[in-house]
């Protein structure tokens, strides 16, 4: 064997005489459009991928039952204490900014919150300060059982409810 000339040593199989045939020639391609054809049919019997349905954006939520339940608690107000009071009107707060901007918020700590609002649009620089001025205080008194004054405790109920009807009229102004 000339190691120079590697391929001239070689020797091929010589092929099958039905690899010749003209008639094989055009079952493969027969074959094989009759595959090309049956992806095509699959790919368009197949059902599309079901896409995620357009909510459209929730109704404002009145604030009617909010602010009742601000005043039957203000009425409250002198038979509880400031643990209580910060409980109560933490929670409808929250539950009122959870229903009307669809915030996480009942479950979120103070920090996560105002985190997650800091960029917002829906509420406005003033109402972020007022909430997290009311958040602070609330948790002061909730977790870290700190005294509260009668006029503390006044403030926790009047900002409630500012921010409730502040944050109404504003989507009332917009519609």
């Amino acid at each position: 064997m000339n190691r120079t000339n590697v391929i001239e040593d070689l020797n091929l199989l010589p092929l099958p005489p039905w690899w010749v045939n003209p008639w094989f020639i055009v079952a493969c391609i027969a074959g094989f459009a009759a595959l090309v054809g049956l992806g095509i049919w699959a790919a368009r019997r197949r059902p599309a991928k079901p896409t995620a349905p357009v909510t459209p954006p929730a109704p404002p939520v009145p604030p009617d039952e909010f602010l009742r339940r601000l005043a039957e608690l203000r009425e409250r107000h002198p038979r509880l204490s400031a643990y209580q009071l910060a409980i109560e009107v933490s929670e409808i707060l929250r539950a009122y900014l959870e229903a009307r901007y669809r915030f996480r918020i009942l479950y979120q700590t103070t920090r996560e919150f105002l985190a997650e609002v800091a960029n917002r649009p829906e509420l406005d620089p003033a109402h972020r300060a007022a909430l997290a001025g009311f958040l602070e205080l609330c948790d002061a008194v909730k977790f870290g059982q700190a005294p509260a004054t009668e006029a503390e405790q006044t403030s926790l109920l009047d900002t409630a409810e500012r921010v409730i009807r502040q944050t109404a009229s504003a989507s009332n102004a917009a519609a």
